[in-house]
């Protein structure tokens, strides 16, 4: 078996920050769906909070948010689900906006077009090619929360995918961030996940139609795109009060107008 594996990633646990910078910063970390948005409401939130300072790393992911909040190394994770009691004892899981998850390409890739009958042979390297040339999926690895939910939306693949990622040659990123990477640099992978992180990192990205549908958040508002996720902010069960504010701005106005414009639709409440 060969296949490449695109970028080691940041391990879960690896918050590597001074003991200065961990009483000074609040630190908001977790997936790569959230990274640019998360800087983005952070730089708002400091410049209307003169003292404020928020540290968000690269992508740790779901489950290192989690590990992360419940071991003390984090004040604000966020996550694509809420997480169970036993992960987080007394934690608090606040939905802040909604993204599409679609199929995305090169942006020089608007040939490519896919219904849902079509993905069993596009992840058995079987579906016919486009005017553009024939496409192969980009895998992420089965812990991945964003392939638990495209499992969950898709169940025919549940058995497909397995057998992808053994197949010789396959291509595998660890996170949205080296997805999107290895996407941008080539005319033939296709890829599935978040559309905010695409928006808010100005990524050189074409969404994919899935059976006519662009994926815009306006379909997923008018019921029209069933596939989307929710991001959460999670506290712990003693935030401080610095951790308190910041998740509360991420659901004023003045935030869900920088969610929304960036393709999360804010949540009720925000």
């Amino acid at each position: 078996m060969r296949r490449a594996i695109l970028g080691l990633g940041v391990t879960a646990l690896c918050l590597c920050v001074s003991a200065a910078e961990a009483v000074e910063r609040l630190r908001v970390a977790g997936t790569g769906v959230g990274v640019a948005l998360m800087r983005q409401l952070g730089q708002t939130y400091q410049a209307a909070n003169p003292g404020a300072s928020l540290w968000v790393p690269d992508s740790v992911g779901t489950i290192g948010a989690i590990r992360g909040l419940a071991a003390g190394k984090l004040d604000v994770g966020f996550v694509l689900r809420t997480p169970t009691a036993d992960e987080l004892p007394g934690g608090q899981a606040i939905e802040i906006c909604r993204t599409p998850l679609v199929f995305f390409a090169a942006a020089d890739r608007k040939d490519v077009t896919l219904t849902r009958a079509d993905l069993p042979a596009l992840y058995n390297s079987s579906l016919s090619g486009f005017a553009g040339g024939a496409v192969r999926p980009l895998l992420r690895p089965p812990t991945d929360t964003g392939t638990m939910l495209q499992v969950g939306f898709f169940p025919e693949l549940a058995k497909i995918l397995p057998a992808a990622r053994e197949r010789r040659g396959a291509i595998m990123a660890l996170n949205d961030q080296d997805a999107m990477d290895a996407v941008e640099g080539s005319r033939t992978l296709v890829a599935f996940g978040a559309l905010a992180p695409i928006i808010a990192e100005q990524r050189k990205i074409t969404v994919v139609p899935l059976d006519g549908l662009a994926g815009t958040v306006d379909e997923m508002a008018a019921g029209r795109y069933p596939y989307d996720t929710p991001l959460l902010l999670l506290l712990g069960a003693n935030p401080s009060d610095e951790a308190s504010r910041f998740v509360a701005f991420a659901r004023s106005p003045q935030a869900a107008q920088i969610l929304r414009a960036q393709a999360c639709l804010p949540s009720s409440g925000g």
